[in-house]
């Protein structure tokens, strides 16, 4: 369990109503490097954005550890995957010439390339909204290992988050304390391995009875912890605006511009509408053409008039 000791080091994880808290105490240099994910957002990452990420750390690792003989701890604070906490806690733990680093690196390979693995099934079978009883499929899996969270204690939490995800922090003495936060009594894990910090979120998880589903526009896994309704996540689409606030209407244009004899439309109204401003067409023109345009199209999509019949009159 935890110790006080202002030079130990430590990963502390609690869940909220909405979020999903990392926190990672570096005793050596008195710093909390802390990640905030959504509720339910962590092992969906895990499971299908991390793993090149991942990947690309343990070899900057590695080429550290040959060239200097130590794992830079700089290397730590540009990881968005909270799991890596647990090596970076191994790693301060062993002497920076100690062979054992080496093999604490191979484990940790071994143990995140398992949890990854079952993660995809747990979201996508056990946890999807096509099963009917989330607690049934977790014993199916669980039939034969038993489930030990050896490194809970319950402390006060607070009930909202703050969102200072990817910060470093001076670590505070008491971490309980939030000055002006309303706090509430909550499970709050100390992981010593990878495994232990999986089986705790399994068992939030499990207690909650979380469902997942995937994405209508990106098309991967997320938590529908805002309603049965919610089609889209929170990730960041190419790059830009989340799924959540472009979905709906990305979606839909896809749909629409599937259809040829709405590609068809859209074509001949752009053009159409460039020959107001060249002075080709008045406006009172365009609308009549975009009045007469809509009918033949909706005749069109009815079947009454050929797709070429359609094409034919835009372009006259």
């Amino acid at each position: 369990m935890r110790n006080s000791c202002s030079d130990q080091s430590f990963i502390r994880v609690y869940i909220t109503e909405a979020k999903e808290v990392f926190e990672f105490r570096n005793g050596q240099i008195n710093e909390t490097h802390r990640y905030i994910f959504a509720y339910g957002e962590c092992l969906a990452l895990l499971a299908e954005d991390w793993e090149t990420e991942d990947t690309h750390l343990i070899k900057q690792l590695e080429v550290d550890l040959h060239n200097t003989g130590k794992a830079i701890w700089s290397e730590f604070r540009m990881v968005h995957n909270p799991f890596f906490y647990v090596l970076a806690m191994t790693l301060l733990s062993h002497p920076y010439s100690d062979r054992g680093v080496y093999a604490a690196i191979t484990s940790f390979c071994e143990q995140l390339k398992r949890i990854r693995a079952d993660a995809r099934v747990l979201l996508s079978d056990c946890l999807s909204t096509k099963t009917d009883m989330i607690s049934r499929r977790y014993i199916e899996l669980w039939n034969t290992d038993a489930l030990t969270l050896p490194h809970i204690r319950f402390e006060r939490i607070p009930m909202h988050a703050l969102d200072h995800s990817g910060s470093s922090v001076i670590a505070d003495a008491n971490y309980s304390c939030y000055m002006g936060i309303c706090m509430e009594l909550g499970a709050v894990c100390y992981p010593r391995t990878v495994q232990e910090l999986y089986d705790f979120l399994k068992f939030i998880y499990l207690r909650r009875a979380v469902r997942f589903k995937r994405c209508r526009l990106c098309g991967k896994l997320f938590a529908a912890v805002d309603g049965e309704r919610t089609e889209y996540c929170r990730r960041k689409y190419s790059g830009k605006k989340a799924c959540r606030d472009i979905g709906a209407a990305r979606v839909y244009q896809k749909k629409i511009l599937s259809n040829p004899i709405t590609r068809a439309y859209n074509r001949a109204y752009k053009t159409h509408n460039a020959r107001i401003r060249y002075g080709t067409m008045t406006r009172e023109e365009f609308q009549t053409w975009v009045a007469e345009a809509k009918r033949l199209r909706d005749v069109c999509q009815s079947g009454n008039i050929s797709l070429d019949c359609f094409e034919e009159w835009l372009k006259q």
